[in-house]
Parts: C-alpha cells; sequence; structure tokens
C-alpha cells in the first residue's frame, strides 16, 4: 500500500484538509533510493516521511484515519468512519496504489446519524511512462463494480498491509518461524541498548501451546518482559521507556520481516534518548524496500539533522483562520527551494508556522500573573 493524496473534511479534527505524498521532480544523489514505483520511474512517492507538528496538530489522528480507511477497504464496516465524523456529515478522498500498476481512489461521504457511508471508487492503469499526476487526470469511475455487493470493494482493490503503532494500539506481530527469530534478534538489540542489565530473551510455549518471549536482566528490580504472541502482557510494571522501547522493537521486527507494505509509526519515541531515535529510524530506512511506504512522527527536532530529501519532512500546524482553527499540510520542499536552505534553521524560525504558540507563557515568566 502506497497514500498518495489525501483529503478530509469533518473528520476529526480536520476541516477541508490535504496532504500529498508525491513530488514532481527527481532528487539527484538521494540517500533514499529508488523514490518511485517500482518500473515506473516517473511515478514518484515519497518513501519516507518525518511529519512534525505542535501538539494537537493531529499527526496521531492522521494515523487513526488512515487506519480506519484502510479497515473499511477490508471490511466495509461503516460504524468505524461514522465515529470519526465531527458534525452531521464527513468526507474523505484517498488515492492510493496497491501492489499492481493501477491508481485507485476511493472516495467517500459519511452519514453518521444513518451509519452510512456513499463511496465513489475510481481507478487508472499506469503506463510506463506515467507520473501520478497524468494518471490522476485519467481515473475512470468503477463505482457500480464497487458497490455490487459486500466484498465487491475489496476485491478491486486487492489485500492490504499495513501496521500502524501509536500510544493507544497495540498490535501483535505475526510469528512464522522466520518472524520468531527476527523478533527475538530485534528485541535484545533494542531492549538490550535501553536497558544494559539485559542478559537473555528467549521464545518458550506457555500450558496453552502460545509463543511466549521472555527476558532475563541482571537485577529483579529491572523487571523482566513478557511478550505472548506477540503482544506485551505486563505493561504496566515495566519502565516507560522499556515498555516503549518494546514496541518500538516489534514495529522494527515487522518492517525486517517484510509484513506489511505501510508503516505508519506515531510518537513511540517519548522516552527514548535523541541518538537511539535517530539510530533505529536509520534502521526503518535501510529497511523499506520497492512499493512500500514509512511515515514517521515525532517532536524530536534533531531528526532535522539527518540527510534527507526536503520533500520527507512535511508539518502539520493548526492556524486561526475565519474565526476558527484549521489543520493544514505544508511539505519543506513546497517553502526551501535551494539547496542550501536549511531546514533547522527555518524551524527554529518557524517558517512552517509549525511551532507551539508559548506567548501565554510571557505572563509567568515575567511575573505578571495575578496573585488570588
Amino acid at each position: 500500500m502506497i497514500v498518495l493524496k489525501l483529503t478530509l473534511d469533518h473528520i476529526y479534527e480536520f476541516d477541508d484538509f490535504q496532504i500529498n505524498f508525491t513530488y514532481p521532480k527527481k532528487i539527484v544523489n538521494s540517500i533514499i533510493e529508488n523514490e518511485h514505483l517500482d518500473g515506473r520511474e516517473r511515478f514518484r512517492y515519497k518513501k519516507a516521511v518525518i511529519l512534525m507538528g505542535a501538539n494537537a496538530t493531529g499527526k496521531t489522528s492522521l494515523g487513526k484515519t488512515l487506519l480506519r480507511i484502510f479497515g473499511y477497504m477490508v471490511n466495509a464496516n461503516p460504524l468505524p468512519l461514522c465515529e470519526m465524523v465531527s458534525g452531521e456529515k464527513g468526507s474523505f478522498s484517498i488515492d492510493f496504489v496497491n501492489g499492481d500498476y493501477r491508481l485507485q481512489r476511493l472516495s467517500a461521504e459519511i452519514t453518521p446519524s444513518r451509519n452510512d457511508v456513499s463511496i465513489q471508487y475510481m481507478d487508472s492503469e499506469i503506463g510506463l511512462l506515467d507520473s501520478y499526476e497524468k494518471c490522476a487526470s485519467t481515473l475512470k469511475d468503477r463505482t457500480k463494480e464497487a458497490t455490487t455487493n459486500a466484498t465487491s470493494l475489496k476485491k478491486l482493490v486487492g489485500e492490504i498491509g499495513f501496521r500502524f503503532a501509536y500510544p493507544e494500539i497495540e498490535k501483535t506481530l505475526k510469528l512464522s518461524k522466520t518472524n520468531k527469530a527476527i523478533l527475538l534478534k530485534t528485541l535484545h538489540a533494542v531492549i538490550g541498548t535501553l536497558d544494559p542489565t539485559l542478559q537473555d530473551v528467549s521464545l518458550s510455549k506457555d500450558l496453552k501451546g502460545l509463543d511466549t518471549v521472555t527476558t532475563k536482566t541482571v537485577t529483579a528490580d529491572t523487571g523482566n518482559i513478557t511478550i505472548q504472541e506477540g503482544k506485551l502482557l505486563n505493561r504496566e510494571v515495566l519502565s516507560s521507556g522499556t515498555t516503549e522501547g518494546v514496541d518500538v522493537a516489534i514495529f522494527l521486527a515487522a518492517m525486517i520481516a517484510k509484513e506489511s507494505t505501510f508503516y505508519y509509526c506515531d510518537e513511540h519515541f517519548s522516552y527514548i534518548q535523541s541518538d537511539i531515535e535517530k539510530r533505529i529510524f536509520g534502521i526503518m530506512l535501510d529497511r523499506i524496500g520497492a512499493n512500500e511506504q514509512l511515515i514517521f512522527t515525532t517532536h524530536n527536532t534533531d531528526m532535522l539533522d539527518l540527510n534527507l530529501p526536503k520533500h520527507s519532512y512535511m508539518f502539520l500546524r493548526r492556524l486561526p483562520e475565519d474565526g476558527r482553527y484549521k489543520i493544514s499540510a505544508v511539505s519543506a520542499s513546497d517553502v526551501l527551494k535551494r539547496n542550501t536552505d536549511s531546514i533547522r534553521n527555518a524551524v527554529e524560525n518557524d517558517v512552517f508556522a509549525s511551532l507551539p504558540q508559548d506567548s501565554l507563557l510571557d505572563e509567568l515568566e515575567m511575573g505578571r500573573m495575578d496573585e488570588q
């Protein structure tokens, strides 16, 4: 699954929102190789996106939205879509490619009061020399075929592979024989980096025959980790850094095992050192294969120092417009046109209007708060 463009209206906090994951011009000597649809060099898309923005700008909500849209493609259940609508009606449109040479577009108007989702489905063949823009102009309506029965849309879209990770969700890693070895190795590397008392990571079966990963540490105070069928069981007794590390390790193991093709990692490094976050992201970057995509959200400004194309950096901001606050997305490459332009300098000078507005703290710093 490759997401190319998404528009949202009255979905969570998003009104008249649009985000584009394509780019028009080939980048010379990019650290990200083959940033295009395999076999279609002019059909360019952003394989790795670092998504930044202040709190409450929609980074997590964007992931939740994509997860629910993907879920609808799989099972046609309207309820999760209805639950994300703010107001009487909401709508979305998503352009994507999924395992073949077709540009697909799914649009929907959602009416929660009736649990109703009215869809339009279109697609277009991607020729050898076609760009995204060209294919988007030649889409053909196939709504009738997509709505014949409950499984029609799923058949047209094809099988979807996706993995999301954010603080409110746990998703197990499907433990095939190969994946078991990958998970153990990844857990040992990540947790061992975060916890120097780690001695061993082993796999066994419990009384019910379920796969159980356990760790052994130098002291019991550290808290041993128990993962059953790829899910962390004793989360409440572990430190925040350790639990976050387990989630990161499972996500990274899924990428290494090629479990999916679309990955959304949302702020899973709040309790992990900056240098470790950068290094693990680098490993993720190395693991992105042909026709795969990674969206990685973070508050860590040290990520701005990575040697990535400017278009890999995108920012969400929430600005006042017509008496209300509206979320919008901007790509660094749309603003910074010169090779010498620094993304870090631009962020520090709030060129993207993505920094938190901290003027209210001035009163505290200057002692002007009324003492009552």
